[in-house]
């Protein structure tokens, strides 16, 4: 029997409070959340939105971490290799039936928890984040 949970199933705890944090950000931004978690041949999108207002598609990457002090940002962990998965993803999903034809756009939300806290303290949206040459994951690129 444990008495305190293991690192895993502390950061799955993270994943799923950056998660829902990002949700209500992405929500007071204008957008409807359409899917959480969505698996696609190359990968899962952390959240599917919908933006009223331009009628874009939002893929959204949701980092989260615990403040520790030591200056490292959710952000930061986007590497060149995510980027790139990021696109295949946005990729993928315009070739949905459902999605072909409008436009998409890849956003990260940054979510930071003080430690020992269960509400985020800092959330941060970042609109057009990760692009390609072609401009894929811009909103308004087809």
């Amino acid at each position: 029997m444990r008495l305190w949970p293991g690192p895993r199933e502390d950061q799955r705890g993270i994943w799923k409070r950056g998660e829902r944090a990002a949700a209500r950000a992405m929500r007071r931004a204008g957008c409807r959340v359409i899917a959480r978690n969505l698996v696609l041949g190359p990968g899962e999108i952390d959240l599917l939105c919908l933006e009223r207002k331009t009628g874009a598609f939002v893929v959204v990457e949701v980092k989260a971490r615990i403040d520790r002090g030591d200056g490292r940002r959710p952000e930061d962990a986007i590497t060149a290799a995510k980027k790139r998965k990021l696109v295949q993803l946005a990729r993928a999903l315009q070739r949905d039936g459902r999605v072909r034809g409008k436009p998409i756009r890849i956003d990260v939300v940054a979510v930071v928890f003080a430690s020992g806290r269960r509400r985020a303290v800092e959330v941060r949206r970042f609109e057009g984040a990760v692009r390609d040459e072609s401009g894929m994951g811009r909103a308004g690129t087809k």
